[in-house]
């Protein structure tokens, strides 16, 4: 028993670097620029990783010089993996050997162009073949999105994908002798500003 008591006071100080951080929470209200947020849930809470894209606009199809690549037939967002911002370090730290970055450094978003994503009248859309690309194994997911506008010429797009981290060949790993258990599915939220193309 002198034993287990042990461990938790030592423990202890790790255990509370857990504790959700309301600066980071995922839930969104306003915002006039994309972002990406990534939860991670664990057994005992929620962990936040926020990336934002300020002044990022995608072009829709027939653009001839898309913001983020030439490619026009795809929109394609790569992001630096230490660019995701969270408060706490030791939970960067394990959220950077998560998802492999040594060994793959950006994660990656790509979206079909779709000619009637600034038109659509509705609001909401649904984006078919979506790849996302995390350590390294891309998968493809169609989302469902609500659209904001913004003005007449571009608009923001927001959705959700729930990803299985053993779907893109990582374990969910297991912290502090057990008592930290990963969940299998991480949340990825975005929300991309999409533009018509002046030219």
């Amino acid at each position: 028993m002198k034993k287990f008591l042990l461990i938790l006071i030592l423990l202890f100080p790790v255990l509370v670097s857990f504790r959700e951080d309301d600066s980071l929470k995922s839930e969104r209200t306003n915002y006039s620029s994309g972002f990406i947020d990534i939860t991670v849930e664990t057994n005992i809470n929620r962990l936040f990783f926020r990336y934002d894209l300020k002044e990022w606009c995608l072009s829709v199809m027939g653009a001839k010089e898309p913001y983020y690549t030439h490619d026009t037939s795809v929109s394609r967002i790569t992001i630096p993996v230490k660019d995701f911002k969270c408060a706490n370090k030791f939970v960067y730290r394990d959220f950077l050997t998560l998802l492999k970055v040594d060994q793959f450094p950006n994660l990656e978003i790509a979206i079909p162009q779709n000619p009637d994503i600034v038109s659509h009248k509705e609001d909401s859309v649904t984006l078919n073949e979506v790849s996302l690309t995390v350590a390294g194994m891309t998968k493809k997911y169609d989302i469902d999105c609500e659209i904001e506008r913004t003005d007449d010429e571009s608009q923001i797009l927001s959705g959700i994908i729930r990803v299985k981290l053993t779907d893109h060949e990582i374990d969910p790993p297991v912290k502090w002798l057990g008592l930290v258990k990963v969940k299998n599915e991480i949340i990825v939220k975005f929300g991309f500003c999409f533009k018509k193309y002046q030219g």
